[in-house]
C-alpha cells in the first residue's frame, strides 16, 4: 500500500459535516464511484480512516487518503 498522505482540510471538513448530518455522499474509492454514509473518522498509527456504511448497508473502513470526494 502507498505511504499515507494527509487529506486536505477541506476534504476533512466535508467528511465531518456529512458525519454530523448523517448524510450520504458520492465518493471515489479505488477507482469505483460509490454512495456511502460516513459515520466516523478515526486515527490509527498516524493515519486517518473513514468508517462508513456502504450501498449494501455494511460497515466498512478505508484509509481516508484513498477516497476522492
Amino acid at each position: 500500500m502507498n505511504q499515507y498522505q494527509n487529506i486536505s482540510c477541506k476534504d476533512h471538513s466535508v467528511l465531518e459535516l456529512a458525519i454530523m448530518r448523517a448524510q450520504s455522499m458520492q465518493v471515489n474509492i479505488n477507482s469505483r464511484i460509490r454512495v456511502i454514509q460516513p459515520i466516523d473518522l478515526i486515527t490509527q498509527n498516524g493515519e486517518e480512516f473513514l468508517i462508513y456504511i456502504d450501498e449494501k448497508g455494511q460497515k466498512q473502513q478505508c484509509r481516508a487518503d484513498l477516497i476522492t470526494i
